[in-house]
């Protein structure tokens, strides 16, 4: 059974070890398939992962707290017949108190019974194990190639990891003089890669996808010490250090991850990318241009796949203004 997640911060691994196929759900083919009429003030995202739950009834979708969109989301897709294959990962805002890790942890254990309930296995610690020594072979290559892949590329390559749990290579980008640029931000859904070609086509080039879906997404890092550290500890050590995200607090995690890969690929400007009604990410926009010295161009991605002919404007000018 497929288990689509909302969040690169709830444990694929977990659910892999319970025997079933976890699925980003940005990498779903079907996901941003059509224009979705969006309610006002409804997030995009959240409103095209309510509408997926509900025809793919024999799928469960995970839901997360990070912001109340998807909260609010979870709560709409109960009313359209989600009980039993939907479930909500309440993922801890404050991150330095002992009780936010024993509370991912109790959410963790909550998760496990849901995938037993579907269907999954007990959970075996050589099989954690494994799964985990995986996936972290992946992040560590992936993370090797980004910052000389190409945008398109390498967003394909993590999409692809996060759909199949699989390594694909990423390319490396055409030589040239080029604006180096970070795309920060959340979920970088497949239909809005075109965007990248755009960036390119006048003259930059993403260095750094800093996106939900992108290169910070491989942050949780399920290293064993020691041949007899526990695989469960290992994974929850790794995801609840790793959340490198606009919505914990202090979110000082999130700059202290940006500000070295801005440094070393000489990042000249920054796309916060956002959908509509996210406060969190519209939020940060000062602190990121306060934090680090640059420009800062807010692009709200829109219901329709593609580029529109306002953002192909906006990231030409912006592009022009940096060269």
């Amino acid at each position: 059974m497929e288990v689509f997640l909302t969040s690169p911060w709830i444990p694929a691994e977990w659910i892999r070890a319970h025997g079933l196929e976890p699925r980003a759900i940005w990498s779903a083919p079907q996901f941003w398939s059509r224009t979705f009429p969006l309610s006002a003030g409804v997030c995009a995202f959240a409103e095209a992962a309510v509408k997926f739950s509900g025809v793919r009834s024999d799928a469960a979708v995970v839901f997360t707290t990070t912001c109340d969109q998807l909260r609010r989301g979870f709560d709409a897709s109960l009313l359209n017949g989600g009980g039993r294959t939907n479930f909500l990962f309440n993922l801890p805002v404050v991150w330095q108190s002992p009780i936010a890790k024993e509370l991912y942890r109790s959410e963790l254990d909550r998760l496990g019974q849901f995938l037993l309930e579907l269907g999954g296995h007990p959970v075996t610690p050589e099989g954690l194990r494994r799964e985990l020594l995986r996936y972290a072979e992946i992040r560590k290559r992936l993370r090797a190639a980004a910052p000389s892949s190409s945008a398109r590329q390498f967003a394909e390559a993590v999409a692809s990891f996060q759909w199949e749990g699989a390594f694909s290579s990423a390319p490396a980008a055409a030589p040239g003089k080029t604006v180096s640029l970070a795309i920060v931000g959340g979920p970088f859904c497949s239909a809005h890669w075109p965007l990248l070609e755009v960036l390119e086509a006048a003259g930059g080039r993403v260095v750094l996808n800093a996106t939900e879906s992108g290169e910070r997404s491989l942050c949780p890092s399920c290293e064993f010490a020691a041949d007899n550290d526990e695989p469960f500890e290992v994974l929850l050590n790794g995801y609840f250090g790793g959340i490198v995200d606009v919505f914990p607090r202090p979110n000082t995690r999130l700059y202290t991850w940006l500000r070295p890969r801005l440094r070393s690929r000489e990042v000249r400007g920054i796309v916060l990318w956002h959908f509509t009604g996210c406060d969190l990410w519209r939020a940060e926009a000062p602190s990121l241009r306060e934090a680090f010295g640059l420009p800062v161009l807010l692009l709200e991605a829109e219901e329709a796949p593609g580029a529109s002919p306002r953002a192909v404007n906006r990231l030409q000018a912006f592009v022009e203004t940096l060269k």
